[in-house]
């Protein structure tokens, strides 16, 4: 078992979880929000890198396994 990419995985699926608890109770500026919280560029773009987040993650987590038991 690869410790490193173990490690690394969970390390971004931590940092994917602290982005959701971030951006959960915000919606994009607009006329309902009365234009605050972040513009819907930002608003996509953090969701995008908290998805890749943990997509990586899992994927450097299934890598570190051994490939024969």
């Amino acid at each position: 078992m690869d410790f490193e990419l173990f490690f690394m995985g969970l390390g971004l699926i931590f940092i994917g979880f602290l982005m959701y608890l971030y951006i959960r109770g915000q919606r994009p500026s607009s006329e309902k929000t009365g234009w605050e919280g972040p513009t819907i560029t930002a608003y996509v773009q953090f969701w995008g890198g908290l998805i890749l987040c943990i997509f990586l993650g899992i994927v450097f987590i299934l890598k570190s396994l051994p490939t024969h038991i």
